[in-house]
């Protein structure tokens, strides 16, 4: 169980979404539709995160008569993201999430390096694949 107490042993390591600040908003769009997620990290070319953006950002940007085809992510994302390290304790990042509302929090390296992401659902796996919960079948 100590390894859940930690974003290290929870966190998705890779097969997650990234891009960068000059990716078309279009593209990252089809993105996040694709990949089923609502906001993924914006990484500079060292890899350390710059931004994140999300559904939210891109309504936001076509409410203000945006076309997103011609605009890019630096453009409309959220600079200076809040992220949290390998060794943060889950119950931190639990409040971030629940005070921010915010449904995951990039992790990063003691170099700023995107490491990986929690989830709100990397929570539930974690809490699942170690209290054994039962599978519910419908």
């Amino acid at each position: 169980m100590e390894v859940f107490q930690k974003a290290q042993g929870i966190m998705t390591k890779n097969n997650f979404i990234i891009a960068t600040p000059k990716s078309k908003v279009s593209d990252v769009a089809l993105a996040i539709i694709s990949g089923e997620v609502s906001g993924i990290p914006i990484i500079d070319d060292n890899k350390k995160v710059v931004g994140v953006i999300t559904e939210f950002d891109i309504i936001r940007a076509i409410k203000k008569g945006k076309n997103i085809r011609d605009i890019t992510t630096e453009e409309i994302m959220t600079r200076n993201p809040i992220t949290v390290n390998e060794d943060t304790n889950i119950n931190d990042i639990i409040d971030i999430l629940e005070t921010r509302h915010f449904i995951r929090v990039p992790v990063v390296d003691k170099d700023g390096k995107l490491v990986g992401i929690v989830s709100r659902r990397d929570i539930l796996k974690g809490v699942t694949e170690f209290d054994g919960a039962p599978q519910i079948w419908l």
